[in-house]
């Protein structure tokens, strides 16, 4: 039963290899290396499996149409009539070009920020705890825009842009408040009250609210909306995207595409009447992004990113429409999270683990698109018999996922992950347990939590942030939860930003709502799917496959062929049709978590 490790260099892996291969456009090479440290058979990890970084120039790129050249001074491509200091590109213009910049997180945390012609690693992957990212502008007064944070446990972080271009010149950061994790959106439409400073909006169930900006920072935030903006699935800052002096934000919804200009108001409703600028043809992106102007010609953009990862401009006009979209760049569904991007952030977890019945373990990782890369070996002789494999949505704050070993032969859980090889043991859990499962935060706090079940109980395990240990249990259920033959959940199903669970019985498939609530963190069940969810072998919960941000659902049967069911974010019917992304041999495995 090896262990997992990753080194800290860019766009590193955490999943093992075992020869030189090719896959997912990424070259990595190595060798097993394994050594035994358990004093007897099935008491704990056995050995330590790593995997090399692959090159970072495999890094997607980008071109914006109509942007000029690098050595075209920045003074020169604002259109006449608008002063640089004016331009929605202050906001996000980091390399001082005149034009906006993109910055980006990806699968396993490192944050990148990008102009098209060059970028860097601003945040490694060891360092980075980052959900979600926006672009304020600048804050600290150096006359460089700063970059927003926000951890899963609610932290908001201000990082000096400074240094942004350079590898690691983000890392630094000062927390401005906590306890942001009661929101499932937060995003900055720029100057919204037209005091000249940059604001900032949070949604949660209960509704949207403004937090003024004060210039460095911002103040006590009032509601200015009702639980009506949950229709949303992107809230997106755009800057003045109107030609009004005053920020404005994009929404999308089922139906389209609106702009809500702003106001003015620092007290009350901020916006003006809304108008849809675009049809359902705009559900064909994942992800919306804006507060920038890309191509330098004085009025704020948007850019789109599709479903099979390409991303697209669209130039503002400036009176609150867009020109025809242009592309500007392919291979992007790599990145997890734009920054200023609008869709709710998915994070701590991306692919399944795959066991074979003779024991060897393969990983295949999330790209972004709906479909899963090559498979990765993991390595071979993890006996079956020996432990149950779990794979639970991050531990720790980075955002990595955990793979973990509920062993049968003492009962107790186990961490796989390299940074608990000293003290593998989690919790000392039962040999009567004969469910373990990470869905993620259960009960509001931003920390992964675990779930066993016995034949007579289900217990809640709050987790403690560290991966290395968990509080003490608390029963949340009894025997009823036996009627089900999988129970699986990774992230938000239903849109309001709480972990879910799906299990399923020979009845069909039910939905339990998460909560946030430690004393009973789910709703009542909900059936949402029918006795046909029975033909499936296994059930696995990779987190957001697609890139969407709302988690999703695998499933495989008898014949070999793996199917996707996308989330939509809505309780009533969380998943879409099916898509058959593989037509043979899945079932070769015995688990898939």
């Amino acid at each position: 039963m090896p262990t997992q490790a990753r080194p800290g260099a860019p766009w590193s892996r955490r999943i093992a290899l075992t020869a030189a291969l090719s896959c997912a456009g990424l070259l990595v090479s190595g060798s097993l290396a394994v050594t035994a440290t358990a004093d007897e058979p099935g008491a704990g990890p056995q050995g330590t499996v790593t995997l090399p970084a692959p090159s970072a120039a495999d890094r997607p790129t980008f071109t914006v149409p109509g942007r000029a050249t690098a050595d075209v001074p920045a003074s020169g491509r604002l259109s006449a009539g608008r002063a640089a200091a004016d331009s929605a590109a202050q906001r996000a213009d980091l390399n001082g070009d005149g034009s906006g910049d993109l910055v980006y997180r990806l699968n396993y945390g490192e944050v990148f920020t990008d102009w098209g012609y060059g970028g860097a690693v601003a945040i490694g992957a060891d360092d980075s705890e980052v959900k979600d990212l926006m672009l304020p502008g600048d804050l600290t007064g150096d006359g460089r825009p700063d970059l927003l944070t926000v951890t899963s446990t609610g932290a908001l972080r201000l990082h000096s842009g400074a240094n942004a271009t350079s590898d690691g010149g983000l890392t630094s950061y000062t927390t401005l408040s906590t306890g942001w994790q009661a929101y499932n959106k937060l995003f900055v439409p720029g100057d919204l009250t037209g005091d000249g400073a940059p604001d900032l909006l949070a949604r949660s169930t209960a509704g949207l609210f403004l937090f003024p900006g004060t210039g460095t920072g911002f103040t006590a935030g009032i509601q200015v909306g009702g639980a009506g903006w949950s229709q949303f699935d992107q809230l997106v800052g755009v800057d003045d995207l109107t030609g009004d002096g005053l920020a404005d934000i994009v929404a999308r919804n089922s139906t389209g595409l609106y702009v809500y200009p702003g106001n003015g108001s620092g007290t009350g409703y901020p916006f003006q009447e809304r108008t849809q600028i675009g049809g359902t043809g705009w559900l064909q992106y994942n992800q919306l992004l804006g507060g920038a102007d890309y191509d330098a010609n004085g009025t704020a953009d948007l850019v789109a990113r599709s479903y099979d990862g390409t991303l697209y401009f669209y130039e503002g006009n400036g009176d609150g429409t867009l020109a025809a979209r242009q592309e500007m760049g392919t291979d992007w569904g790599t990145v997890t999270q734009f920054a200023g991007s609008g869709n709710q952030p998915n994070f701590g977890k991306s692919g399944v683990f795959a066991r074979t019945a003779d024991g060897t373990v393969y990983y295949y990782e999330a790209t972004g698109t709906g479909r899963l890369s090559a498979k990765y070996l993991i390595g071979e002789g993890w006996d079956r018999s020996l432990s149950r494999l779990i794979h639970a949505v991050s531990l720790r704050a980075n955002g990595i996922s955990d793979l973990l070993e509920h062993s049968t032969y003492d009962g107790h859980l186990y961490n796989d992950g390299l940074y608990a090889a000293s003290d593998p043991e989690i919790a000392g859990g039962s040999k009567l347990y004969n469910l373990v499962l990470g869905p993620g935060d259960l009960n509001g706090d931003g920390k992964g939590d675990l779930l066993a079940r016995s034949s007579t109980d289900l217990y809640f395990y709050a987790g403690n942030g560290n991966g290395l240990s968990v509080q003490g249990r608390v029963e949340i259920g009894g025997s009823g939860w036996m009627q089900f033959n999988q129970i699986v959940g990774a992230g938000d199903l239903t849109g309001d930003g709480r972990a879910d669970l799906v299990a399923r019985s020979t009845s069909g498939l039910f939905l339990y709502a998460g909560t946030g609530n430690a004393a009973s963190p789910f709703g009542a069940k909900a059936q949402v799917g029918g006795t046909g969810w029975s033909q499936y072998t296994n059930l696995a919960a990779p987190g957001d496959l697609n890139g969407d941000g709302i988690a999703d659902l695998l499933a495989s049967n008898s014949a070999g062929e793996l199917y996707f069911y996308a989330g939509t974010g809505l309780a009533a019917t969380p998943f879409k049709e099916r898509v058959k992304i593989g037509t043979g041999g899945w079932n070769q495995y015995a688990d898939l978590v």
